[in-house]
């Protein structure tokens, strides 16, 4: 049976090179033995021996994909349980470090409630970093759907506003907006767009200096009609031009080491991207080292969908 299969697979091969060697002019001369195989008369054995490298690297490539991508499923798998089961404690520590530090237990110094009040910040910060590590694995894995509405753009930067104020206020930072009027609303998903954008100005209040500026800004796309472009310009330490890329892929850090200033997931950007491209718009930087940076996205507005429905 293993030399029928053999046999088989060899005069497909020869048939496959019958082809391509009468385009190239050879010919092929089959045995009168009827029970060998063809012989290739006239042809290289060298372009026999490529032709079955060929043929294993190709395979061997396929089976490296396959692998790849069972290692890509097992890997958000694994992020996504070890997260579940560390966000239970993490909210136990928040919820007790609370009660402590309102009281509820006893009475407790100026000094103690400082302590809690740190252990309450650290706790909320890893809290924050799990869920955006739950969001990454549940994007990977193609669990999330949106749920589209109309909505407009000003009254969700005015949202991430309201949850980033006192950090803009501790840093003495100029907050602006600029939103021309009239302005299509936006036709996505308003919780996507709602991270999405708390993820820029969380960036852009996090790596800009004290007292300087962070503005928002909207307006219609000049390369597509119907869609909005927003706009997220602060006065930050910049990008530099060849990590405008790599910013928006999973884990990455512009400075990976250990005494980095600046902490984070590296998940962020890469889950802003998903949520972007799932609208079928675009995220990208401008920016350069030392001179701020100018983060861009785009949306489909009501003016799109009413096109399509037209048409």
């Amino acid at each position: 049976m293993a030399e029928l299969r053999l046999r088989v697979h060899v005069h497909e091969s020869v048939e496959k090179l019958r082809n391509t060697s009468a385009r190239e002019g050879f010919h092929v001369i089959d045995t009168p033995d009827s029970n060998s195989t063809p012989a290739l008369l006239g042809i290289p054995a060298e372009l026999i021996a490529e032709d079955e490298l060929v043929r294993q690297h190709i395979q061997e490539l396929e089976r490296t994909v396959r692998e790849l991508r069972n290692l890509d499923v097992a890997k958000s798998q694994f992020l996504a349980n070890v997260s579940h089961e560390l966000r239970t404690p993490l909210t136990a520590i928040v919820t007790y470090g609370e009660v402590l530090r309102d009281g509820l237990l006893g009475e407790t110094n100026p000094r103690q409630r400082e302590a809690m009040q740190s252990i309450i910040g650290s706790s909320r910060q890893l809290l924050s970093m799990i869920e955006e590590i739950l969001t990454y694995a549940r994007t990977n894995a193609r669990a999330i759907e949106l749920e589209t509405t109309e909505f407009e753009i000003a009254a969700v930067v005015n949202d991430v506003y309201q949850m980033s104020g006192s950090l803009i206020k501790q840093k003495n930072l100029r907050f602006e907006t600029d939103f021309p009027s009239p302005l299509p609303r936006a036709r996505a998903d308003r919780d996507k767009v709602l991270h999405v954008l708390g993820n820029l100005i969380g960036n852009a209040i996090e790596f800009t200096p004290r007292e300087g500026s962070i503005r928002v800004e909207a307006g219609r796309s000049v390369k597509r009609d119907g869609w909005v472009e927003v706009r997220v310009v602060d006065t930050g330490i910049g990008i530099k031009p060849e990590h405008h890329e790599m910013i928006f892929r999973e884990f990455a850090q512009v400075d990976s080491s250990r005494a980095r200033r600046h902490h984070g997931t590296g998940l962020g950007l890469a889950i802003a991207r998903n949520f972007i491209l799932l609208h079928g718009g675009e995220i990208w930087v401008e920016s350069e080292a030392g001179r701020g940076s100018c983060f861009f996205f785009t949306l489909p507005a009501e003016e799109a969908s009413q096109q399509v429905g037209a048409a």
